[in-house]
């Protein structure tokens, strides 16, 4: 199998973001207060049926398809990665920035980093022709 070395600076950041995230995820199925995004809710919305179940399946859904961008490196994929990680955490950062407490500042300036670097995949894929 040929290494696809098209767009692997975007490839890596994505693929570098979702890895992070999927550590911060995976433990949030068996401890949904474990996930910064999840800290302040309570019984019932911390069930894995209701809001913190949704949450988590959003950010692994996110998660997949940057990894599936990531390993493929398809031009397409790599930039809804981007995309999926720059929109989700930029959401996140601004509504756990403004409305969350100071137990999730740094989650929320992490968003932000994470969502200015999905922004920078996506500039990079853009601006490479096909």
């Amino acid at each position: 199998m040929a290494l696809n070395k098209d767009y692997l600076l975007p490839r890596i950041l994505i693929g570098l973001m979702a890895l992070v995230m999927l550590a911060a995820t995976l433990p949030a199925y068996g401890n949904p207060t474990s996930n910064p995004g999840l800290i302040n809710l309570v019984d019932p919305a911390l069930s894995l049926g209701e809001t913190a179940g949704a949450f988590l399946g959003r950010q692994m859904t996110v998660i997949l398809i940057a990894l599936i961008g990531a390993v493929t490196g398809l031009r397409h994929i790599v930039m809804m990665g981007g995309f999926g990680m720059a929109f989700m955490n930029g959401h996140d950062a601004i509504f756990m920035g403004l409305i969350g407490g100071a137990d999730v500042r740094v989650a929320a300036i992490a968003g932000l980093v994470f969502a200015i670097l999905g922004v920078v995949a996506i500039v990079l894929v853009w601006r490479k022709p096909a």
